[in-house]
């Protein structure tokens, strides 16, 4: 219970100067919201939540698995990140993205085969169509054959 009450309180703390820079970036008006209103709701939802941990900290809690699966885990989860910067222009968001995903789902978080598959490649798929098609940022393709206009 000491950890959750420690993060818990380290959250709040976080939370007060980036809100107080948001708050200094402007938050405008309700038809015209400044560059501050996102950093500030992202300020009070870690705040809010602190303060939850703090107080009502869980009582089942317990550390799971060994240190060492916890390394490794964290090792893999690193080394996907570090992969991911350089293979975004040669192979795609989409590729690169269902890798990272896949590598995640199943060798970080220990998912099936079939569910680590299914979201990784339902997440790049349907993340790059949003990106792409409604809110036009030029994601590569990579080494996709997409059509003309994508």
């Amino acid at each position: 219970m000491l950890p959750d009450r420690v993060l818990g309180l380290g959250a709040i703390l976080l939370a007060v100067p980036v809100g107080l820079a948001a708050w200094g970036f402007g938050l405008g008006s309700p038809r015209s919201p400044g560059p501050g209103v996102w950093p500030l709701l992202i300020a009070g939802s870690m705040a809010g939540l602190g303060v939850v941990l703090a107080l009502r900290p869980d009582p089942g809690f317990h550390a799971p698995g060994s240190a060492d699966s916890r390394w490794w885990s964290l090792g893999v989860a690193l080394a996907t990140l570090v992969f991911f910067a350089p293979a975004l222009e040669p192979l795609g968001y989409p590729v690169t993205t269902g890798l990272l995903l896949l590598v995640q789902c199943r060798w970080v978080e220990g998912r099936p085969w079939r569910t680590s598959l299914l979201t990784a490649a339902l997440a790049a798929a349907l993340s790059f169509v949003v990106f792409r098609l409604f809110l036009r940022v030029p994601l590569p393709a990579g080494i996709l054959p997409l059509p003309r206009g994508w």
